[in-house]
């Protein structure tokens, strides 16, 4: 049996969404990370991780919590 591949992908705190992007690129240089999703809104340095299991081509399989 080989080994599985997960990958870890940041999600919403408030919605869940996987589309969490840094408010600037040189967001955590001088000043905390700050993220932004672009479904809810969210703004602030707080994020969730979940581990996504990814299959041999890179497709996403299933998520759990991480």
């Amino acid at each position: 049996m080989g080994k599985r591949k997960t990958q870890r992908v940041r999600v919403c705190p408030i919605c869940g969404s996987t589309k969490l992007r840094k408010e600037s690129p040189l967001s955590g240089w001088l000043t905390p990370e700050i993220w932004v999703c672009p479904d809810c809104g969210y703004r602030g340095p707080i994020y969730g991780e979940i581990e996504v299991e990814v299959g041999d081509n890179g497709a996403k399989k299933e998520e759990r919590e991480g």
